[in-house]
């Protein structure tokens, strides 16, 4: 199902991206901005923008993909280790062409909450995409080993998802993006997900680097 899934994914995405290169800053958007970020506090938008950044941040996921990848090797799964760079480097410059070809500028500060504008471009958000990515593609390695896992164990594995979850909304409510650059981020992160978790179970039931 995972192919079907994903192309499901993408035929939502392709579309979306278009009406976000259509229109720069919909009423829509603007509506859910402010409702997302009404009432805030210095010290609760301080901390949100830590946590988001040392979490969440696309930056920061392509760089920690390296030791994660690299833990993996010491496992002795090293199809999962280069899957691991390889899925998340191709998705960064695969959505690094998709943001020049939309070309969406970021929330603007007379229309939302901004303290610091970020550079480049708005759609799809790239710390949402990361995070679906790299989140869910190490949450669905630990389900397809055969190992049992305690339930302390489940519960952190899980902890991930919570991410997942948590970095859009955070997006918007830090001001750094629209509430549909944030839904593209999702359906494009699974949508490279999916297929990613397709290429890997067919290079798997293949042997290829298979451990000894």
């Amino acid at each position: 199902m995972l192919l079907p899934l994903s192309s499901g994914l993408f035929a939502l995405f392709v579309p979306l991206a278009w009406w976000a290169h259509k229109h720069r800053h919909p009423p829509i958007d603007v509506a859910i901005t402010y409702i997302v970020q009404k009432k805030q506090t210095s010290f609760i938008r301080s901390v949100v923008r830590i946590a988001n950044i040392c979490l969440c941040s696309d930056a920061w996921l392509n760089v920690l993909v390296v030791p994660i990848a690299m833990l993996f090797w010491k496992m002795r799964l090293r199809l999962e280790a280069l899957m691991t760079v390889g899925m998340c480097w191709t998705s960064a410059l695969a959505r690094r062409a998709i943001k020049q070809l939309v070309d969406r500028p970021r929330p603007s500060p007379i229309l939302a909450h901004v303290k610091h504008q970020s550079r480049g471009k708005s759609f799809p958000s790239g710390d949402v995409a990361s995070s679906v990515s790299l989140w869910g593609w190490v949450y669905a390695l630990t389900r397809f080993q055969k190992q049992e896992v305690q339930p302390g164990k489940k519960l952190l594995l899980r902890l991930p998802l919570l991410l997942v979850v948590l970095v859009g909304p955070v997006r918007v409510y830090l001001g750094d993006h629209w509430a549909t650059d944030v839904l593209g981020g999702y359906l494009f992160g699974a949508g490279w997900l999916g297929l990613s978790l397709r290429l890997y179970l067919s290079l798997r039931e293949k042997g290829v680097l298979h451990r000894e």
